[in-house]
């Protein structure tokens, strides 16, 4: 069976690779795939380029280079949608979401949950973390058309993980983990004994950041990734559950610019030093973690810098990598899960990942 894919974000870093993949490991070519690709539509934040028989290779190759030839300025995603609609044959069409957009991309998603036959694979983490619990249900109950494990963890098994345990009845116990590649890279170089400024200015001049530093240094992208991973556990749980405490305090991030920000940074050096050293002493080590401990029934969930020990499962973890320990009745030791928390090909392979699960007749290619 053909599936059909609708790019949305086809001009950004994840939509540029993820295009790349398709073409490149032959997804659409039907003499290696049972299930081949087809691009039927891509878009950026202000063009689209559509044709209901597929976009040749060269077609989505200079799309994603923003050559915006044969291309169309659109104005609101229901034009995506109804462009979709026109769709005349019987094969599968999933849109894929890899953009950063709020309130928008969340109705977006549920219109084409709630008035279509269309399925949705994303790796933008707020429609199903920004969102209230009856939109995350409503968008999520169905696993072969809403893919979203790439919403944490880059699409490492967090999320499917998490998904059976509920239907198992697998009671839960506690979820800690580090969600973070940038927190990674932060904590690893502070160990190393560098500046904590002078770490940040070469994270974000690498790009490992935001565009501006304080959205990582915050915290809230970490707190919005545990809240997708309690809620497919099944907690109804928002963004106001959850304690955060940023990496550096609240008044920094007041700093709307970069240069001065990080600057300013400076001043909090030798605090971080000192917090370093005196971890090194006791055997511990500092790692950006998110907790949610579910022994009262009562999810509690908190994410804050945190001691942990030197050789347990977080105090091993280096670099951007990500790690995720669960414990449950059938895992009282916990079920760990580590990865790469971000990468441009790792994400792009792991949407591809969920785009076979919403094939509605997947057969294997042998």
């Amino acid at each position: 069976m053909i599936q059909d894919v609708f790019i949305i974000g086809a001009t950004g870093r994840v939509g540029a690779a993820l295009i790349n993949q398709i073409i490149k490991k032959g997804d659409i070519d039907n003499n290696f795939h049972v299930n081949p690709t087809r691009i039927m539509g891509l878009a950026s934040s202000t063009h689209v380029v559509y044709a209901q028989k597929g976009l040749s290779e060269q077609q989505a190759l200079d799309f994603t280079n923003k050559h915006h030839d044969g291309a169309k300025a659109y104005y609101d995603l229901n034009e995506l949608f109804e462009l979709a609609n026109r769709k005349s044959d019987e094969s599968s069409l999933a849109f894929v979401d890899v953009t950063s957009v709020n309130e928008a991309m969340t109705e977006f998603h549920k219109k084409v949950i709630g008035s279509s036959a269309h399925g949705i694979v994303t790796a933008n983490k707020n429609p199903v973390a920004l969102s209230d619990y009856e939109t995350f249900q409503l968008l999520t109950r169905n696993p072969r058309r809403y893919g979203y494990r790439c919403s944490v963890m880059a699409g490492a098994e967090a999320v499917p993980f998490l998904r059976d345990l509920r239907d198992l009845n697998d009671s839960l116990k506690s979820i800690q983990g580090c969600f973070s590649g940038t927190f990674g890279y932060i904590t690893s170089e502070l160990e190393k004994g560098r500046e904590f400024s002078a770490i940040v200015m070469g994270a974000y001049s690498k790009g490992y950041t935001e565009p501006h530093p304080k959205d990582d240094l915050s915290g809230i992208d970490v707190a919005r990734k545990i809240v997708v991973l309690a809620r497919s556990a099944g907690y109804n749980v928002g963004m106001n559950d959850v304690a955060i405490k940023p990496l550096v305090p609240n008044n920094y991030l007041e700093e709307g610019n970069v240069k001065i920000f990080l600057d300013k940074l400076k001043e909090l050096d030798a605090e971080f030093k000192g917090r370093v050293a005196q971890a090194m002493k006791n055997g511990l080590a500092l790692r950006y973690a998110a907790t949610m401990d579910v022994s009262n029934k009562k999810p509690v969930i908190e994410v804050a810098l945190r001691e942990v020990p030197k050789q347990g499962q977080l105090g091993r973890i280096y670099g951007t990598m990500n790690k995720i320990i669960i414990i449950s009745e059938s895992y009282p030791n916990g079920y760990c899960i580590e990865a790469p928390g971000a990468g441009l090909e790792v994400t792009a392979r792991n949407i591809r990942r969920d785009l076979l699960d919403l094939l509605p007749e997947r057969k294997i290619s042998f």
